[in-house]
């Protein structure tokens, strides 16, 4: 297992979005297959509005009515999240000294995800297809 400096902390989502996240995802209650149900975790979704909101271009957003998702010790899963939430904030802030303070950081990615979940939202509320095809075609038009 690698360092994970947000370990002390947690994964707050909005609540307003609460039961919307967990249908997408397959340990939050959402029903059916993969089509329907595209994330694993909370986290896993988290994690999707986060890349999101930083390929849009969006500001952080801060939420004050919150749940507490998971604890942010769930990084340590997938280590190259805490790589990728720590090189973002340097790239976009270019504040230095800004990454020694685990917290500053942190609240950028929630602030990062909490702007992006909406749009990821939408995306996925797409009637056209199933939810895994409409985040899968939102991906290709970022990458193609």
């Amino acid at each position: 297992m690698s360092d994970n400096p947000f370990s002390n902390f947690n994964i707050e989502i909005p609540k307003k979005y609460s039961e919307k996240i967990k249908s997408y995802c397959a340990t939050g209650g959402g029903s059916g297959s993969r089509e329907l149900c595209p994330f694993e975790r909370q986290v896993d979704f988290w994690y999707c509005a986060f890349l999101l909101a930083i390929s849009k271009e969006l500001s952080p957003v801060v939420e004050r009515d919150t749940y507490n998702a998971t604890g942010a010790t769930i990084l340590t899963t997938d280590p190259y999240r805490i790589t990728h939430i720590r090189a973002t904030f340097l790239s976009i802030s270019k504040d230095l000294s800004g990454l020694a303070d685990n917290k500053k950081v942190f609240d950028f990615a929630i602030g990062m995800a909490n702007a992006g979940i909406p749009l990821l939202i939408q995306i996925l509320d797409d009637d056209e297809q199933k939810p895994i095809w409409n985040i899968l075609d939102e991906i290709e038009s970022r990458v193609g």
